[in-house]
């Protein structure tokens, strides 16, 4: 995907009891998803700087083809065999099918909006992961979330303020491309219980280059002059080093500890779009994003007191059992 913290999380979760069996560090592993977070605003500054020279589905192609060649050497058959081996193709493919989608629209709508604008609705992905697992998961979701999640809609309404001034069309592509992350999400929960971490974080470089690169002599565009190809080149830099620094912060750390982490993304996209751009976010936007991280917030507190009292329920079963 783009760099937002819906669907890049799901990669993660592949790996969700790593850190209880590679040993629980959470300095190294606040380090490492800050680092992660950061290298994501970087991917998507790449892929704004990149959309403004050829067209975003090519940004897309650059993305995900530089991403695999990385991968692809640090995975070789040689060292990681299981990563080229998957035992379920047709969902790979759906789900590249989906990570092309939403990419795109990412892109696309970065070509038109603040970077800050378009993470502030990316913050919208648990919510709806959370609408589609009650759909397609059959997973119990309770008012306080059922809250969370109306709240949230409030803050994409403050942010893309329809109805008063001039409406960006383009909130809708990111709009709809959050809403295509999520199922990217519910697909990628599904293909951890049966592949390799390695697998999907190839597979999702691999599948969406190949898609792409017939379609690329139909639609190149060829960069102006040496430096355009260093944003290009970029993305799919940014791309893979900051999924690699995502995946090793949850070797050493439980996703709960780590899910707060990701909204230092905005800083630095903040930071990033005014000394790139000289982007300065509104008010409305900033006023949107605090309501919108707030109910993210919330519906991570609710799952992980759930996850807890879960685990209690467990402990004390295992221990009526033992007695």
């Amino acid at each position: 995907m783009g760099a937002g913290p819906h669907g890049l999380n799901a990669v993660a979760q592949a790996r969700r009891t790593t850190a209880e069996t590679a040993g629980d560090d959470k300095a190294k592993a606040a380090v490492m998803m800050l680092i992660a977070v950061t290298l994501f605003a970087c991917l998507d500054s790449t892929a704004k700087l990149g959309g403004a020279v050829v067209p975003a589905i090519e940004v897309v192609w650059f993305r995900f083809t530089i991403h695999f060649v990385l991968v692809a050497i640090l995975l070789n058959p040689w060292r990681a065999p299981t990563a080229w081996r998957t035992t379920a193709p047709k969902l790979q493919v759906a789900r590249a099918a989906v990570q092309i989608a939403c990419t795109g629209l990412n892109f696309l709508a970065l070509s038109y909006l603040q970077i800050a604008q378009t993470l502030s609705i990316q913050f919208m992905g648990p919510i709806f992961v959370t609408l589609l697992s009650v759909l397609f998961l059959g997973e119990v979701v309770g008012r306080y979330r059922w809250s969370a999640i109306f709240i949230s809609f409030i803050g994409v309404l403050i942010i893309t303020r329809p109805g008063v001034g001039e409406f960006n069309p383009a909130f809708g592509f990111i709009i709809l491309s959050v809403l295509i992350g999520a199922s990217y999400s519910i697909i990628t929960r599904r293909l951890a219980a049966t592949e390799s971490a390695g697998s999907m974080l190839l597979i999702m470089a691999a599948l969406p280059a190949i898609i792409l690169t017939p379609l690329m002599p139909f639609i190149w565009v060829w960069p102006a002059d040496y430096a355009d190809w260093l944003p290009l080149v970029g993305t799919g830099f940014f791309g893979a080093i900051s999924h690699y620094f995502h995946i090793q912060a949850h070797r050493y750390a439980q996703a709960s500890f780590l899910a707060p982490l990701q909204y230092f993304q905005f800083l630095a996209v903040l930071v990033l779009g005014f000394a790139i751009f000289g982007d300065v976010p509104t008010m409305w936007t900033l006023l949107g994003t605090l309501v919108l991280v707030g109910s993210g917030l919330f519906i991570w507190y609710r799952e992980r007191k759930i996850a807890q009292a879960e685990k209690r329920k467990r402990l004390s079963q295992i221990a009526l059992g033992a007695a």
